[in-house]
């Protein structure tokens, strides 16, 4: 490993995960509805998503990326529509409380959070654009892709997990009297469908 390099990237990817994106509402949201287990299953498929950015970059997958601005316009969209019927969900259960409870699916919640970040638009530029740059040729770039992968995973995670889990316990806190957790949950998700919907949308090639 270049150590100039890898902490150009450590560096980088601190200011990245920073910044809240569509994983961190939708783990938030799913912390609220489901709690604490929910939010890891969700960070688990937006680590799986973060392996897929990984192997492009990596791999040099110029036909995937080429593809991609078609393919990912609609998983954009289908990813949506599936966390739009988790909100419904989640309003659902506020009209019937003593009904059945909202579904809640691990594997529905993990390929959500697959979603959430494989189709976020500042996550494929960040490894298309910024991760190569990272990459020196005099060492093995394998070696290379798998270490910044890992550290981008873990870092990714502990933000995601510290937004989701900190903002549950705030919310729980301080509004649980007044404030529908579910109707949070639900508001979060829509929040959440209704953007990825629209910009695989805008996305989709015009010809």
């Amino acid at each position: 490993m270049d150590p100039v390099l890898f902490l150009a990237f450590l560096t980088t990817t601190l200011m990245f995960v920073a910044v809240p994106g569509p994983s961190v509402a939708f783990a938030t949201a799913q912390a609220l509805r489901s709690g604490p287990r929910a939010a890891y299953i969700a960070v688990a498929g937006d680590a799986l998503g973060t392996m897929v950015h990984v192997a492009v970059a990596v791999g040099g997958l110029t036909v995937l990326i080429a593809l991609s601005e078609r393919i990912l316009p609609i998983l954009q969209i289908a990813g949506g529509c599936f966390i739009l019927f988790m909100a419904w969900q989640s309003f659902r259960h506020v009209v019937h409380p003593t009904g059945a409870a909202p579904l809640k699916s691990d594997a529905g919640t993990f390929w959500a959070g697959f979603f959430a970040c494989v189709t976020n638009p500042k996550a494929i530029v960040f490894f298309v654009a910024l991760f190569p740059a990272f990459i020196s040729p005099q060492h093995n770039v394998l070696w290379q892709g798998v270490v910044y992968g890992v550290v981008f995973i873990m870092l990714d995670a502990i933000s995601i997990l510290a937004y989701a889990l900190l903002t549950r316990a705030a919310v729980r806190r301080a509004a649980s009297r007044w404030l529908n957790v579910d109707v949070l949950s639900g508001l979060g998700l829509t929040g959440v469908g209704v953007a990825m919907i629209v910009k695989g949308y805008r996305a989709i090639p015009s010809n």
